[in-house]
């Protein structure tokens, strides 16, 4: 597997991973949120305008096999995952744990005293926690009917 920057030419490639995931770990009405987060990275302009974002894509035999990146806001202390995601049909490879591993690494490197923060569904929960990703608040609902939401921090 090689992880690159994402480049322009993956937002195809990036949004076919993200209606892969729909409904289970998307839901239908978050793909604009996320199509146009994409091309206001590629423009530069950061969701956080007092951070640092990064974007990336790994490929597994020259396609996309998962997509997701950071943030760091290094005078805060704190960094976090955003929308992250493996292709649906190569789930339970372990793709989505070398990635999530490249990414904390990524952080460590960039931000060494930053706390790691995300949050999912129950869907993907029990995935972050096998890596040391603890709950620290729980939103029924949160995202849509149906879609709670956990807010996670990394060694908590």
């Amino acid at each position: 597997m090689t992880i690159r920057p994402y480049e322009p030419s993956d937002f195809d490639a990036c949004i076919a991973a993200f209606k892969g995931n729909m409904p289970k770990y998307f839901l239908p009405e978050e793909l604009d949120d996320y199509a146009n987060w994409l091309k206001n990275y590629e423009k530069g302009i950061p969701a956080k305008p007092d951070g640092v974002e990064a974007y990336f894509v790994a490929e597994e035999d020259g396609r996309l096999a998962a997509c997701g990146g950071v943030f760091m806001e290094k005078q805060n202390n704190i960094a976090g995952m955003v929308w992250g995601m493996v292709d649906n049909r190569l789930h339970r490879q372990g793709i989505g744990r070398r990635f999530l591993l490249y990414r904390i690494d990524y952080i460590r490197r960039n931000c060494t005293t930053c706390g790691i923060k995300l949050d999912t569904t129950q869907h993907s929960r029990p995935f972050f926690e096998k890596y040391g990703f603890a709950v620290v608040k729980y939103t029924e609902n949160g995202y849509g009917e149906g879609m709670h939401r956990y807010d996670m921090l990394f060694g908590a």
